[in-house]
């Protein structure tokens, strides 16, 4: 455990030759909600499964027995609650004569701040590392290295060209391809060819079932950000991005969701929010502890101070192979 903060350590805060002392910090915005589905649970645990419909009738000739068929069961996914907390050291003389006295108890509030950036790292590193095609990534926190398992209900990643379907059919892809090459940059080629891509999904029968990609999620302030920026303007004018041709463009318009904490500025996304913000799939972000200050705890040998908060909470996908789609942006292959 680190030690508590001290007055030696920030002596400015009981220097009264200092008149002002400001509580400088990041408000980190709450940003995983639009792309994660949010809910609660009571429970430790909780798995969901699935079951497809069915495929096509079929023809009968005179006096023979119909055809029959039966529902898939679909994959499965657990997923398991983790504690997040931190908690913050104060000896009492920097409480008394530098935090209190200063009205600086607001610091406490800090605690929360910091439970909301890890949420938002957490989600947004769910994108930077489901690209990759690895089964798990190792993820660095001020407590250390922990590695993270990023496979959904199908044992792969959230992104992959070779999603197995439940009934044994051809594998399905969600990186942007079209027809010729796999993760296109962003632009106007880029932009069509997502949707060509949400254009092929199927159900776990093979059924066409096509999404209609709504959000668009880059990094904020990259060159994806600003190029979705200019072509959202032209077709929101009617025109054709990136030309000028006189026709309407092929795309419908679509929301930008620019993430602070997107690592990978040439990495691109686009989901079907009508799908992608349900129980049934896309991302999952399930609660069974909100953000909670802890009562204050004072160690009696030493009058130190401790603050600290809990939150308890998993992440993670079961099926994201029919309303998502991802570009690593550089044309590369469809497997690394």
């Amino acid at each position: 455990m680190p030690a508590p903060l001290t007055i030696g350590q920030a002596a400015d805060l009981v220097d009264k030759s200092i008149q002002k002392i400001f509580l400088k910090t990041s408000e980190p915005e709450v940003q995983y909600k639009k792309y994660f589905n949010f809910r609660t649970t009571e429970d430790y645990y909780e798995k969901d499964s699935g079951l497809s419909g069915l495929g096509e009738a079929d023809f009968v000739d005179e006096n023979a027995v119909i055809t029959s068929d039966v529902p898939i069961q679909t994959y499965d996914k657990t997923y398991t609650q983790n504690m997040v907390a931190l908690l913050l050291p104060i000896t009492h003389r920097m409480w008394k004569f530098g935090i209190k006295k200063r009205d600086l108890t607001n610091i406490v509030s800090e605690l929360k701040k910091a439970d909301a950036r890890k949420r938002e790292k957490l989600c947004a590193e769910r994108l930077d590392n489901g690209v990759s095609q690895a089964t798990s990534y190792t993820h660095y926190g001020q407590g250390g290295a922990k590695t993270i398992s990023v496979v959904g209900g199908d044992s792969l990643g959230a992104f992959d060209s070779t999603h197995t379907r439940e009934d044994g059919g051809t594998a399905m892809n969600n990186y942007v391809y079209d027809g010729t090459t796999y993760n296109l940059p962003f632009d106007y080629a880029g932009l069509k060819a997502a949707h060509r891509t949400a254009s092929l999904f199927v159900d776990p029968r093979g059924n066409p079932r096509p999404a209609s990609l709504d959000t668009l999620v880059v990094k904020k302030g990259s060159a994806n950000h600003f190029k979705a920026m200019e072509i959202l303007g032209a077709i929101k004018s009617g025109k054709i991005p990136e030309s000028m041709d006189n026709d309407g463009a092929a795309v419908p318009a679509f929301k930008v969701l620019a993430l602070d904490y997107l690592t990978n500025s040439a990495y691109w996304y686009m989901f079907d929010s009508s799908r992608a913000l349900t129980d049934m799939e896309g991302f999952q972000f399930i609660e069974s502890q909100g953000v909670q200050l802890d009562p204050v705890n004072i160690v009696y040998k030493t009058k130190e101070i401790q603050v600290s908060v809990t939150s308890m909470f998993d992440l993670g996908h079961n099926d994201v192979a029919r309303c998502w789609v991802a570009s690593r942006g550089d044309s590369s292959s469809s497997s690394l």
